[in-house]
């Protein structure tokens, strides 16, 4: 507000704006130029709580500062966009203004997939985004809780984290619902459809990360160690009697699944292969999809043997 001698007149604002483009995205950027001539300018963007219709009704303009306002709108629609231009003089006793108005569509044609996740017992795990179409869940069959190693179920609900809250999610031809459990020992087809009608298709995998079910050298039981921070990493430390030789082992063991293959280097491995452990031993575990042979996880367990 600009003070004046009680004389003075407000001269007469305009009040104009330009808008580069009047089709937007759903959160995409719009920038208003102001190129009218005022001393003070409020723009109305026209969607909820900014309604110049409703101006009376707690609804607010956006003061345009250095002759710009960059604004986004999350929800599509035509809006209709004022631009109210004033000047003040004689203490504000003198008030002039002058609006003009542009309309702008915005369309939510969102398709994208931000990020996926579900909940191993207490533990939020994202998926993988392997390619355009693809992503994948991996999870530990137990997972390290305080003093326990509870399971951990393939029944459970999906997150999807998407741009827009417009666009639609349907999982194997049924809408999704997020309180819905799901089998992920399947594979899933994700379709999103967005509010202008367009589509896209992914697939949702999910592998356990493989691990042995058993392991046993020289009669001689070993148990696996998991760590919190790293579901893809595993430990076994054991004693075996005093006298064995440690160069020559041929370790027992027993795998989940048939999609289950274990290696040393790149070396597979099959129970009773001999084995030195003079040194820490590392397993490496690939688990493939039956689905499609070319999603796979992998994951590690350091096997450490010892004489009594």
């Amino acid at each position: 507000m600009l003070t004046a001698c009680d004389d003075e007149k407000a001269t007469q604002p305009t009040s104009a704006i330009s808008i580069e483009k009047n089709m937007l995205e759903v959160n995409e950027s719009m920038t208003i130029h102001f190129v009218g001539n005022a001393d003070n300018v409020v723009v109305y963007p026209g969607d909820s709580g900014h309604d110049y219709e409703l101006r009376n009704e707690s609804n607010t303009g956006l003061v345009v500062n250095k002759n710009l306002l960059t604004y986004s709108y999350t929800t599509p629609g035509t809006y209709k966009v004022v631009c109210v231009a004033t000047n003040h003089a004689d203490e504000g006793k003198s008030i002039l203004s002058d609006t003009c108005s542009v309309y702008i569509k915005v369309i939510d044609d969102c398709t994208e997939i931000e990020k996926i996740s579900v909940t191993a017992l207490y533990d939020e795990v994202f998926a993988e985004k392997l390619n355009e179409m693809d992503w994948l869940v991996a999870l530990p069959r137990k997972i390290k809780y305080k003093t326990s190693t509870p399971s951990v179920s393939l029944s459970q609900k999906v997150k999807f984290y998407i741009p827009s809250t417009s666009t639609k999610v349907y999982i194997d031809g049924a809408d999704y619902n997020a309180n819905s459990k799901y089998n992920l020992a399947q594979t899933h087809a994700v379709k999103l459809v967005s509010n202008e009608g367009t589509s896209q298709d992914y697939s949702l995998y999910t592998l356990n990360y493989g691990e042995f079910k058993t392991f046993k050298a020289a009669g001689v039981t070993g148990k696996i160690t998991r760590t919190e921070y790293d579901y893809s990493y595993y430990e076994i430390n054991m004693e075996v009697p005093s006298g064995t030789d440690l160069t020559r082992l041929a370790p027992d063991f027993t795998l989940y699944a048939s999609n289950e293959k274990v290696y040393i280097d790149n070396v597979e491995q099959t129970s009773g292969n001999v084995v030195d452990f003079t040194n820490p031993v590392k397993y490496r575990f690939v688990v493939t999809s039956t689905d499609n042979p070319e999603i796979s996880v992998e994951s590690t367990c350091k096997v450490t043997i010892s004489c009594k």
